[in-house]
């Protein structure tokens, strides 16, 4: 009886990849992102993914020894965020291949965002999502003989650490019912104010903040109240409101201001 409890311990931990997805943002993402900012892109799913290899950080060690070490010193160096292959059945139709084609070609230099989502979500609630953001290099076609399928492999080589964000149990995520308001006037010198919008879900609910000018976010405008500057002048002004509990996130976007005026 002992041995068969210790194995259901075991296998209630054994997730497969079975069932796990991941997707490609088609829109180039050259900055480094929060995760707030991941949860904000469009994703279209990668079809037909066969195998993905070992990802993950590498950080160099250094070593230096004296003549009084009896013991080599180690030191961290440089980490190298990993590159990892991407295995796909060929499919000339699919999305998301279409995409990493296009990453793939000689002369493209842009990164793209990637979301893994994993089959181990309990509740009805989303397993653990592991973001990052690299260039995408190759591709390679592994060939084979009479019976192995047409394959193409990507190398997705990664330019910041992954974000990973566990799977939650219970509770209710957040959903948004209506969307943040912005008052104030739009015209440089003015402040505007947004509210949160209206978000449902278990408390407690906590709310961040990004400002947009023209689509693009606004470096460090994150509060609930922004001041219009010069450079805000003819463009429209947008927020994006976040919310987040125990059990997940979601944000919703004001709708615009009209183009700001001059002071």
């Amino acid at each position: 009886m002992l041995k068969l409890l210790n194995l259901l311990s075991l296998t209630a931990h054994a997730n497969a990849n079975a069932a796990s997805k991941i997707y490609v943002c088609g829109t180039a993402q050259n900055s480094e992102l929060a995760q707030v900012d991941y949860e904000g892109l469009t994703w279209v799913e990668i079809g037909g993914v066969g195998s993905r290899g070992e990802q993950g950080k590498i950080t160099n060690v250094l070593t230096y020894d004296t003549w009084n070490d009896t013991v080599v010193q180690k030191a961290k160096g440089m980490t190298d965020a990993g590159s990892v292959d991407l295995e796909v059945a060929r499919d000339p139709t699919d999305a998301g291949q279409i995409i990493l084609r296009a990453g793939a070609a000689v002369g493209n230099n842009e990164n793209y965002a990637f979301k893994e989502v994993r089959a181990d979500g309990t509740n009805g609630n989303t397993g653990t999502v592991i973001y990052n953001r690299g260039l995408v290099a190759g591709l390679r076609r592994p060939g084979g003989r009479n019976e192995d399928f047409d394959l193409e492999v990507y190398t997705l080589a990664f330019q910041q650490e992954e974000i990973v964000v566990n799977p939650l149990d219970g509770g209710n995520a957040p959903v948004n019912t209506v969307v943040p308001a912005i008052t104030g006037t739009a015209q440089v010198g003015e402040t505007l104010t947004s509210d949160t919008g209206t978000f449902t879900g278990d408390a407690t609910i906590t709310y961040e903040y990004q400002w947009y000018r023209g689509g693009s976010a606004i470096s460090g405008a994150t509060s609930s109240t922004y001041d219009l500057v010069a450079a805000d002048e003819g463009y429209i002004i947008t927020v994006r409101v976040s919310a987040s509990n125990d059990a997940g996130s979601a944000f919703a976007f004001s709708a615009a201001t009209s183009a700001v005026a001059a002071a």
